[in-house]
Parts: structure tokens; C-alpha cells; sequence
């Protein structure tokens, strides 16, 4: 089990990953499902596909 303080750790650093791989596309909407999919990987459901996000 992840506790609060690593939970909110984490959610900073893939929030910097994203705004330095944000500029990678040009309109907003790619962007948001890239950031929804690779939380959606990143989350703890046991069997992953590209519906889940």
C-alpha cells in the first residue's frame, strides 16, 4: 500500500513529466488523453487496455 505523502509525491512528478512532454502537441485535446492514458496505465486496475482512461 502507498501512503498519502508518496501518493502525492508521485502525482507532482508525473505532473512535471507532463508539462515537459506537453509541448509535444500542438492542440490541447492529444494532450489530456495522453495524460489520461498514462495514468490510466499508471493505475491500479489489474488488467490494462486503451478503454480505460
Amino acid at each position: 500500500m502507498i501512503n498519502e505523502p508518496s501518493a502525492e509525491s508521485w502525482d507532482r512528478e508525473l505532473e512535471d513529466l507532463f508539462l515537459r512532454v506537453g509541448d509535444r502537441f500542438s492542440r490541447v485535446e492529444p494532450r489530456r488523453r495522453m495524460r489520461d492514458y498514462v495514468r490510466g496505465l499508471l493505475g491500479p486496475v489489474g488488467r490494462k487496455n486503451g478503454w480505460q482512461s
